[in-house]
């Protein structure tokens, strides 16, 4: 193996660049992995915009986030067992220590001790072994990106928990507003996606959404109340960052409803919120972030099996050279998901 490899940093001008470093090494129970393909997610434009306060993680994460990355096992830290040189694999970025109080509990993604493998915008990665998931031969690559959105899509609709008959309104027409209304679907749930994007509504009506609205084009509060019979949803995911985006939410509820926040909102902001409103309507709000290595598991299972598609999302693939050009494409949302390819298959 080479004594270097190329990977993509942002300095603090917030100019993203790339450059050769020292080849990584594995501790006793950490891998490296030549990286075939990494998604590019809101929260990496985020930090390279600015909006995500201090560079993450320093030589950690190059200053970017790099979490939804797949690839093959290329060297193997001493204390490594039930991997092997050559295995495809995808990568679960959250190290969790297994002793706290919230691992205990299984609510691994608030360990006191977490720590991250943020390294997905490189030629090779670094990442810890005990985490890792084996893909299979039918998945590729690209695909296996979206194992670690849809994870935490997963630990939200858990929380949101639609069922039979339940009109669940989904706040976001990009990737993420897409998976949650697959989920949706599957607990039985009618979804109305609400987004002013007509070519992304496109694609999630072709995906099983039954109602889009264009929110440019259409009163969505009076359409909602068409679609519930005046009542308002039961559930109502925010999947876009932004307080008018959780205001909205609130006037979509209905009584006894759930809000479910997954979208962080930067520059961060105060909400102004009539507490009338939560007491009288006993409607909750709830926040979801992050995922566990059951909802990791449950995931890559969905979408090996093609009960979940991710497929249509894909709509760039740029090699790490061109990972300016991909930042530019996620940045002016041209398309869904955006993908870096350090090496070719």
């Amino acid at each position: 193996m080479s004594r270097s490899m190329l990977a993509a940093y942002v300095n603090h001008s917030r100019e993203l660049y790339l450059k050769y470093r020292d080849m990584i090494k594995p501790s006793r129970r950490e891998i490296i992995v030549k990286i075939m393909a990494c998604g590019i997610c809101p929260t990496d434009v985020r930090y390279l915009l600015g909006y995500g306060g201090p560079i993450p993680y320093g030589e950690e994460s190059y200053g970017l986030t790099g979490h939804e990355w797949s690839g093959v096992v290329v060297e193997l830290g001493e204390d490594v067992e039930d991997l092997m040189i050559d295995d495809r694999v995808v990568i679960d970025h959250i190290a969790y220590c297994g002793k706290c109080r919230y691992c205990r509990r299984g609510q691994t993604n608030h360990c006191i001790e977490k720590r991250y493998y943020l390294r997905g915008f490189a030629e090779y990665g670094l990442a810890y072994a005990p985490t890792i998931l084996k893909l299979s031969e039918k998945l590729s690559f690209e695909e296996a990106c979206f194992v670690e959105p849809l994870s935490s899509c997963i630990n939200s609709i858990e929380k949101a928990s639609p069922s039979f008959s339940d009109i669940l309104v989904v706040i976001g027409d990009g990737v993420i507003g897409i998976l949650h209304s697959q989920l949706a679907k599957l607990r039985g749930a009618e979804v109305v996606m609400i987004g002013h994007h007509n070519e992304r509504l496109s694609v999630a009506e072709k995906l099983g959404v039954d109602y889009t609205l264009n929110s440019r084009e259409v009163d969505v509060f009076e359409e909602v109340k068409k679609i519930t019979d005046g009542r308002g949803a039961d559930s109502v995911i925010v999947a876009v960052q932004g307080a008018e985006a959780i205001d909205s939410a609130l006037k979509l509820v209905c009584k006894n409803g759930k809000i479910i926040i997954f979208a962080g909102t930067y520059p961060e902001t105060a909400l102004s919120i009539n507490p009338n409103l939560i007491h009288y309507s006993e409607f909750s709000i709830i926040g979801a972030s992050e995922h566990t290595p059951r909802q990791f598991t449950q995931s890559l299972n969905l979408i090996e099996k093609k009960i979940i598609k991710v497929k249509p999302l894909i709509s760039n693939v740029v090699p790490l050279e061109k990972i300016n050009q991909g930042f530019n494409l996620a940045i002016n949302r041209k398309g869904l998901k955006t993908i870096v390819k350090p090496h070719e298959e």
